[in-house]
């Protein structure tokens, strides 16, 4: 969906008129500054760049950081619930966590995006602490350390309320925390961080 569609009727015409052309611009800008580092080929795909991207787009439109921010938090909430959905679905597959902490631990494999360390990866329990965050350190590499918030958040709309599965994390790199501490657990009903066996 473009960025004209899905704001439409929420901001003024004017402003959406050239939205998603300024924001192919706005990425290649980001892709310039991201190509004269040491950024890695896997660093490049990551999908960051577009929210921040989005994010300028908005401040050069007049908008203040705050207004900005929660616009692409709108939106970053909408492809989250997209895949939310898939999620979903795909856990009423019989034994799916299984073929999830596979995935998981393929995902955060190598040290380009994450830097994280397996607690515990099992039939009940998938919990992982993550060192370093490509998200974050995008971010304030850009100098937009506030926009990290959204993707910490989309988190868990991605993984929140599948029957049988629970996700928790008490804090994130991208929200000031020392890391984040992800706990994926394997079974119905509530749980609160801190009191499993």
């Amino acid at each position: 969906m473009t960025y004209k569609k899905f704001y439409f009727g929420k901001l003024d015409a004017q402003i959406l008129k050239d939205i998603d052309a300024e924001h192919k611009t706005k990425m290649k800008q980001l892709i310039e500054e991201v190509n004269q580092g040491s950024w890695t080929d896997k660093q490049k795909k990551s999908s960051i760049l577009s929210n921040i991207a989005l994010y300028r787009c908005f401040i050069d439109k007049g908008f203040s950081k705050n207004e900005a921010k929660e616009l692409v938090k709108e939106y970053s909430f909408y492809i989250a619930e997209k895949a939310h959905k898939l999620l979903k679905t795909l856990f009423h597959i019989p034994g799916f966590f299984r073929l999830f902490r596979l995935f998981m631990r393929k995902g955060m494999s190598g040290d380009e995006i994450w830097k994280s360390w397996i607690l515990s990866d099992d039939g009940k329990y998938y919990r992982v602490d993550v060192l370093k965050c490509l998200w974050a350190d995008t971010c304030k590499f850009f100098q937009c350390p506030e926009l990290c918030e959204i993707f910490c958040l989309c988190d868990h709309i991605v993984f929140g309320n599948i029957k049988g599965f629970v996700f928790e994390r008490s804090q994130t790199l991208g929200m000031n925390g020392e890391k984040c501490d992800f706990y994926f657990i394997n079974r119905k009903g509530k749980n609160h961080f801190g009191n499993h066996p």
